[in-house]
């Protein structure tokens, strides 16, 4: 029989419990109140995805003692914005309150009149604020005009989450190129498939549909072509409400598209990039059939991916969400061509068959990566992170 060591006993257990507390108060400290609410303003604005545009996505709360007392998101393009749909609905207790709000209000004229102006009638006494709005006509007047009214304001909660739901509006007005996202799912133990070649829904449907919300939220969703052979994957966003889903981009260096696909019925876009040197008759016939042919540079038996990333540009596709296989994955992570990542991890096991999630190893120094969130998804897990040179690019900008 074994005996219980009596707390007596046990020379580590005052360090043990001392260390534990010490470790759960660093939690409190580092995520607090306001972070909590502006994580909710962010899930909200989220919920605006692919009716937004060219319009930033926004989210906003109104709060006293710690009650929620009005929502509201930007829900379409040329409606009211995020914080005057929460302030009307808070009505008259909005007195006193403090206001959550993604993005900076905005100070000019448009569709709607000036959002800071409904923010200072309402009578808040403090703003908590994501990020500044980088378009010319606000940029950091929103603030100055609060504050110079005696509202308080907070800036810069949550802001790697804020860069997040708005990278690809943030770096168009901003005139710093593309915005390219990566997406993967996997098991808890790092496979992306139960083997090769099989095609496997590892995450349920509610972080599908958030999946959903990152593709509408982009200017086309990439994949390789081996992806496009095994998984034919609809790449659609079907689990949002009348939200058409973006071009389909193929990485095709050998032109492997196979013109039979259901993508070329008439309803999709469809950019395929392709080498230089690629079958010339199957270009033209798949043009015919409705695909666009890009013709970039190689490196050995790939494209490369800077010079399709300008080829898109080019053409007026600002952001990407890339969806490949770990190949795909892991050529935009060691290549450094990404801003945003998003993984979502379900709790199963592929085993020693499955797939691996990268087919490289890429140090943790070269990857950059910058955490900005992690989520609870109906049992799946999704992790955030910001690319930490676009992190900086962006707030030296934007705080």
């Amino acid at each position: 029989m074994f005996e219980a060591r009596s707390k007596r006993s046990d020379p580590t257990r005052g360090v043990v419990e001392r260390e534990a507390f010490d470790s759960a108060a660093t939690f409190v400290d580092q995520y607090t109140v306001d972070d909590y609410f502006v994580d909710r303003a962010i899930d909200l604005a989220w919920l605006g995805v692919g009716r937004t545009h060219p319009n930033p996505l926004v989210g906003a709360l109104v709060v006293k003692d710690g009650r929620i007392l009005g929502v509201g998101y930007h829900q379409r393009y040329g409606e009211e914005h995020a914080e005057t749909i929460a302030l009307d609905r808070a009505g008259e207790a909005a007195k006193g309150a403090t206001l959550y709000v993604t993005l900076e209000p905005c100070t000019h004229q448009g569709n709607t009149p000036p959002c800071v102006d409904h923010v200072l009638q309402s009578g808040v006494s403090r703003v908590v604020i994501s990020t500044l709005d980088p378009d010319h006509r606000v940029n950091g007047r929103g603030v100055q005009i609060l504050r110079k009214h005696g509202v308080e304001v907070d800036l810069g909660r949550r802001a790697e989450r804020a860069l997040l739901l708005n990278m690809g509006c943030f770096k168009r007005v901003m005139g710093l190129g593309m915005t390219v996202t990566l997406k993967m799912a996997a098991t808890l133990d790092g496979r992306i498939a139960s083997r090769a070649g099989s095609r496997d829904d590892i995450t349920g449907e509610e972080a599908r549909r958030f999946v959903h919300r990152l593709r509408a939220a982009h200017d086309g969703i990439l994949v390789g072509i081996n992806t496009v052979l095994v998984d034919s994957p609809r790449l659609d966003c079907r689990l949002l409400d009348s939200v058409e889903p973006p071009p389909a981009v193929v990485l095709d260096t050998h032109l492997k598209f196979p013109l039979a696909s259901s993508w070329l019925d008439g309803n999709r876009t469809v950019v395929l990039i392709t080498g230089p040197d690629a079958g010339h008759q199957k270009a033209k016939d798949l043009e015919e059939a409705g695909a666009h042919v890009v013709r970039c540079r190689t490196e050995g038996d790939r494209v490369e991916l800077g010079d399709a990333i300008r080829s898109l540009l080019d053409r007026g596709m600002n952001s990407l969400l890339v969806e490949g296989g770990g190949e795909l994955f892991s050529s935009f992570v060691d290549a450094g061509e990404w801003d945003g990542l998003f993984m979502f991890f379900s709790p199963a096991l592929f085993g020693p068959d499955g797939v691996g999630l990268s087919d490289r190893r890429v140090d943790r120094a070269r990857v950059g990566a910058v955490h900005a969130g992690i989520s609870m998804i109906s049992g799946d897990m999704m992790m955030s992170f910001v690319n930490g040179k676009t992190r900086r690019l962006l707030l030296d900008r934007l705080l």
